[in-house]
């Protein structure tokens, strides 16, 4: 889906998008705000890499969570404005304000519909190297389908 929904957007910008996961983990929650998460996450680092560069979705199951990242390269996010890229209308990248658009919620919206779905996200990046943005949700149990671990 995210593949063939972002290809238009990314071959606009001359960026290589790929998609590459294994396995088919399964999350219980509400498919229209995974997919929102997904597409602010993907917008965002289309939105930051530079004609040529390349973003990558990956997914997996680590333990008992569904494992999903989006790295770019881009360029990247000074440590400084690591902590505030979850605060609602924070926009790291200042000089983009005016040439973008976007309203600055994406990340705010992307963190309230992780903790919804009981799970976490983390992002690392620097200047100059890109950034690698983690989520990590509940996955189903293959074992007791229906269930999710830790009683959710």
């Amino acid at each position: 889906w995210a593949e063939a929904h972002f290809r238009g957007a990314a071959q606009k910008k001359a960026i290589i998008l790929e998609a590459e996961g294994t396995g088919s983990p399964t999350v219980l929650g509400d498919a229209d705000r995974l997919r929102q998460l997904l597409t602010n996450l993907i917008d965002n680092a289309i939105a930051y890499t530079p004609p040529g560069g390349t973003v990558r979705l990956t997914w997996d199951t680590d333990g008992a969570f569904a494992r999903v990242r989006v790295v770019d390269t881009g360029s990247g996010i000074a440590s400084e404005d690591l902590p505030h890229l979850f605060d609602r209308f924070y926009r790291a990248d200042r000089a983009r304000v005016r040439s973008s658009g976007g309203s600055g919620l994406g990340l705010a919206i992307v963190q309230w519909i992780v903790n919804a779905h009981g799970g976490r996200i983390g992002i690392e990046s620097r200047i100059g190297s890109g950034s690698t943005v983690t989520v990590w949700l509940p996955s189903v149990d293959a074992t007791h389908p229906g269930t999710v671990p830790g009683g959710r």
